[in-house]
């Protein structure tokens, strides 16, 4: 199972040991990490200094490199104990793309924004350093039984047609279109 990990790079001296930990546990798991935050957390100040001098196009291709790491992921997580726009914009992403999501802060630093989100693939918790391990473990357990599984169907020619007008006419997938119809009528029947 693949997994995107990140957290904000600068401003973390309080929580960058909770951050190494984090990975390093996902990666006893046997997990497979398709982006390496501890690089970056290593480079420091070099890291957005190199994105600065290779200007928009540097800028443009990272973006483009945590979106494709963020869709190719199987479960996403992210460190939020200090707050990040870049972090947000990375969650609400993932959401977006209907993954699974875990966002993890040390106790006391709730993202309260983010605590107020009903979706049934976002998993927010808090851990301490003695728990931490743990945390990550049953959160990723949790989330690996909410993500999307695949079935194929047969429609008819008419059907299909269709399918692919009223999702072209929302702007989403044939996938997503069948999600919504399925989680109305699921609303509907409650």
């Amino acid at each position: 199972m693949k997994i995107y990990f990140t957290s904000p790079i600068r401003g973390i001296d309080q929580i960058e040991d909770h951050v190494r930990a984090i990975y390093e546990v996902i990666k006893k798991l046997n997990y497979v990490h398709v982006d390496n935050v501890i690089a970056r957390l290593d480079q420091g100040r070099s890291f957005y200094d190199k994105l600065d001098k290779g200007g928009k196009i540097t800028h443009s291709s990272y973006f483009d490199e945590t979106i494709d790491r963020i869709k190719m992921a199987d479960i996403n997580v992210f460190e939020c104990s200090v707050p990040s726009l870049g972090v947000g914009f990375q969650i609400e992403k993932s959401i977006d793309y209907n993954k699974p999501t875990i966002v993890l802060y040390l106790k006391g630093n709730i993202p309260h924004f983010l605590a107020g989100t009903q979706n049934d693939k976002l998993f927010l918790r808090e851990y301490t350093k003695e728990n931490l391990a743990q945390v990550v473990s049953d959160v990723i357990e949790d989330a690996k039984h909410s993500a999307d599984k695949r079935f194929n169907f047969f429609i008819s020619p008419s059907l299909l047609s269709y399918l692919e007008e009223e999702s072209k006419k929302f702007d989403m997938t044939k996938s997503a279109f069948i999600r919504r119809l399925i989680l109305e009528h699921k609303k509907k029947g409650k």
